[in-house]
């Protein structure tokens, strides 16, 4: 194959579902953010596969912006921003939650439509929300412009051309290069963009759970860590996907969506050893039997 043909190849491209995707994760998982966000409803949930009907999809990207654990690998929605305004056509694809974080991460404070969609509006109350909680100004929907004027710099030859220069190669890069160099999936992390503020308030009921470390290992952010003494859980980098209820055989596990700069939660913990299979492991009290040995059936010799 030519080095064009791989070139050309390469400017276009499919959406991807990566194997960090809960629902490959594991078949336990119910997440579905991507398939409730999506326009085209051409996400869909067959025989435990999750697939992507590439005959419905018209790769808005809405679905990358939404996945919790950024498995969605492509470009998000293509926005046309003009200083602190979003501006939205009557059928762009409604932007999900953190993407309208995002923006208002990048300065911008009004989503413009039109004829203002009722969609919309709620989904801009919903961050709101959001940003009323962190104490941060408010995003406003508005059906109209008004432009701030701004003094342009007056620029010597030299910088006139060294600007005309740069810019064409920024105009250049974003349309031959590679499509997968502008991937940006990971841009709408909640801890990437608000590091000082939990989303999320994660509680492990101690007469519940059976410290059989399912969810330890499974967590996408690993928010679990688990010390000789103490299991600590790093709600900041909580994501919310949910995986951890979903898999906990007891319910022992509750998430939340509840924003807070709260330090890392601690519980302690015991270290012991069984006395019946000799093995190390944690509990929430001091005792001689593992979780795995009290819940075996013993069989009975007498029968």
């Amino acid at each position: 194959m030519s080095l064009l043909t791989n070139w050309l190849e390469s400017l276009s491209y499919e959406l991807d579902i990566s194997e960090s995707c809960t629902r490959k994760i594991s078949p336990l998982s119910t997440c579905s953010a991507c398939m409730d966000e999506c326009p085209d409803e051409a996400i869909i949930f067959e025989d435990g596969k999750i697939l992507i009907d590439d005959k419905r999809c018209s790769s808005c990207g809405v679905c990358i912006t939404a996945c919790p654990v950024q498995a969605v690998k492509g470009q998000s929605p293509s926005r046309k921003v003009i200083q602190k305004y979003l501006l939205l056509e009557q059928n762009s694809p409604l932007p999900a939650i953190m993407e309208l974080l995002y923006y208002h991460k990048k300065g911008i404070r009004f989503i413009h439509q039109h004829a203002l969609n009722a969609d919309l509006v709620d989904r801009i109350s919903q961050v709101n929300e959001i940003l009323g909680a962190m104490q941060l100004e408010q995003l406003q929907a508005t059906n109209q412009i008004v432009l701030e004027e701004k003094e342009q710099p007056r620029l010597s030859r030299r910088d006139f051309f060294a600007k005309l220069s740069s810019d064409s190669k920024k105009t250049v890069l974003s349309s031959v290069t590679p499509v997968k160099w502008r991937f940006n999936e990971n841009n709408f992390k909640p801890s990437a963009l608000f590091k000082d503020w939990s989303f999320y308030k994660v509680r492990i009921s101690e007469d519940e759970c059976t410290l059989c470390e399912g969810c330890f290992n499974v967590c996408p952010p690993g928010i679990f860590s688990l010390g000789e003494k103490e299991l600590i859980l790093n709600e900041n980098q909580c994501i919310g996907c949910n995986l951890c209820m979903d898999i906990c055989g007891t319910s022992a596990i509750k998430v939340e969506l509840k924003i807070n700069q709260a330090p890392p939660v601690s519980y302690n913990l015991h270290q012991n050893t069984c006395t019946q299979c000799k093995s190390g492991f944690h509990a929430w009290e001091e005792s001689d039997c593992c979780h795995v040995c009290s819940t075996t059936e013993k069989p009975n010799f007498f029968l």
